[in-house]
Formats: C-alpha cells, sequence, structure tokens
C-alpha cells in the first residue's frame, strides 16, 4: 500500500510541477506579447520625455508594459492589456480646490490612438508645469 501511495503522490506532484510550468510559460508569453504589442508607446514615450526634459517637475516612469507621467499629485498611467486587447489609460489625482480624489479611465483600440492621447496628456501636464513655475509654486 505504501508504494501505492507514494507513486500517486509522485504522480500528483508531477502534474502540478506540470501545470505550474505551462503557466509560468503562458505567463512569460503573455507579457512579451503585451511588450511587442506596447512597443510603439514605449519608444514614443521615450522620445517625449527627451523632448520634455527641460520641464520642471514632469517626471517620466518607462517600462516595456506601462508608461507612468506624473506632476505633483496628478498622474497618468498608460499600458496594454492582452486580455482585452486594448490599450487602457487611467488619470488620476487631487482636486486642488477640494483635495477630492478623481479617476478618469480610458481605452484605445490601437497604439497610434494611445500614443495621440500620451501626446496629449503630455502637453497639457508640461502647460500645467510652466503655468506652476511662473506662479512661483514650482519646486
Amino acid at each position: 500500500m505504501a508504494g501505492n501511495i507514494r507513486d500517486k503522490l509522485r504522480e500528483a506532484m508531477l502534474a502540478e510541477d506540470d501545470k505550474a510550468f505551462k503557466s509560468r510559460r503562458q505567463s512569460h508569453e503573455a507579457v512579451r506579447a503585451a511588450e511587442d504589442r506596447f512597443r510603439p508607446v514605449f519608444q514614443a514615450a521615450e522620445e517625449i520625455r527627451e523632448e520634455l526634459a527641460a520641464v520642471p517637475s514632469l517626471e517620466f516612469a518607462i517600462n516595456p508594459t506601462s508608461v507612468w507621467i506624473t506632476l505633483f499629485d496628478r498622474e497618468v498611467r498608460l499600458n496594454y492589456d492582452a486580455a482585452s486587447g486594448k490599450f487602457l489609460g487611467e488619470e488620476s489625482g487631487h482636486g486642488w480646490y477640494d483635495g477630492e480624489t478623481y479617476v478618469d479611465t480610458r481605452s484605445w483600440n490601437t497604439a497610434e490612438e494611445c500614443i495621440d492621447a500620451m501626446i496629449r496628456f503630455s502637453v497639457a501636464y508640461a502647460r500645467m508645469a510652466r503655468a506652476i513655475q511662473r506662479a512661483g509654486g514650482g519646486c
């Protein structure tokens, strides 16, 4: 009987190891696919960051599958969602007049639409940063 339990235990462990390996492989494949789809946005973000490097307090965090653009308490995050096949954007911040947190989510079907939105966000944030600096509130 002990040999039977041992054999069943080994079979169960091998089956679970195989499932875990397949899951990890699928996860890695999904990440690679997301990186491939997001690559044009990633590259555009690097160019935008270079162009706006002199803008005070405007920060970029650029990763192969996501981009964060931050200005003080406002930020926008862009990424690709493989499950839906869409590029997603989420802008969040605090209202300066009431302190309330807000979140605005958007989605785009193509990398080009996402890049256009990223350009608009970048321009809006750059204009705000310059206005804050002119008003003496910049860091």
